[in-house]
């Protein structure tokens, strides 16, 4: 059997988890799969699109800051991006690419292992772009009560209105790439929290971002953003290879890359 041919595509893209977490599912999964990180420049995205029809691909992931750019190059949307107007994921298919959005999904994974309910809830996202807009249509989809949005480029996250939102919240999920550096966060120190609530903070690395150290200091529960990438990977593997991937898997995974970016 010819192997299969993967990547993640970006820019920049080195710092990616994906082809680790790859490696680990071939292995688990005993499936002869090639994984690359490609660094591809947005003004050469249509002609690499192109060649890689020519190509043995079996499924891109897509990063930034190609997610949106990559809708108008496909043959044919799935509805999880048409939802939320971006593409993570493209199947190649007898000559054809196909894309997909698996951000809510994996989004909404983690939420079981807390066993706390999005219905009826009072969320805050903190962020306006397509990984915000993504959050927004996963806690819609499962009833949130109320949502209010911040977004940073309006100058609202110093907003008294922010910090009394935060503190009414069952819910506050930090949806931007602040925090990687590990000193920013939205919030400013002593921000009240509402007793219960889930911190959830989209960035994986580092593993505790100053967002969930400060909620967790004034007593939040907090999650980060790793186990919502391995989620994302076991439904990419779902859409390349038709394979439903058990979540003990996931979170065997998980467990393992918590321990290599410890």
């Amino acid at each position: 059997m010819k192997p299969h041919w993967a990547a993640v595509i970006g820019s920049p893209v080195r710092h990616s988890l994906s082809p680790r977490i790859f490696r680990l599912l071939r292995r688990k999964l005993k499936r002869d799969l090639n994984y690359a990180a490609i660094t591809i420049a947005p003004d050469r995205l249509e002609e690499a699109l192109a060649s890689a029809r020519e190509m043995p691909w079996v499924g891109w992931n897509v990063t930034l800051p190609h997610k949106e750019k990559i809708l108008p190059l496909l043959d044919q949307v799935d509805a999880s991006a048409r939802a939320i107007g971006a593409v993570n994921v493209v199947r190649f298919l007898d000559g054809r690419c196909i894309g997909y959005n698996t951000d809510a999904e994996g989004f909404l994974a983690p939420f079981s292992l807390y066993g706390f309910s999005i219905k009826g809830a009072r969320a805050v996202v903190l962020g306006g772009g397509g990984a915000a807009k993504a959050v927004c249509a996963a806690l819609r989809s499962k009833e949130v009560g109320e949502l209010r949005v911040f977004a940073r480029r309006k100058g609202n996250w110093t907003s008294k209105k922010l910090r009394e939102a935060v503190a009414e919240a069952d819910l506050v999920v930090q949806a931007t790439p602040l925090g990687m550096d590990g000193r920013s966060s939205p919030l400013a120190d002593r921000q009240a929290w509402k007793e219960g609530a889930l911190a959830y903070d989209l960035v994986y690395r580092p593993i505790e971002t100053p967002f969930l150290r400060q909620a967790r200091s004034a007593g939040a529960m907090t999650l980060g953003g790793l186990g919502m990438l391995t989620a994302q990977a076991l439904a990419t593997w779902r859409i390349w290879f038709g394979e439903e991937i058990s979540p003990q898997v996931g979170l065997q995974i998980q467990e393992q890359l918590e321990k290599a970016l410890q």
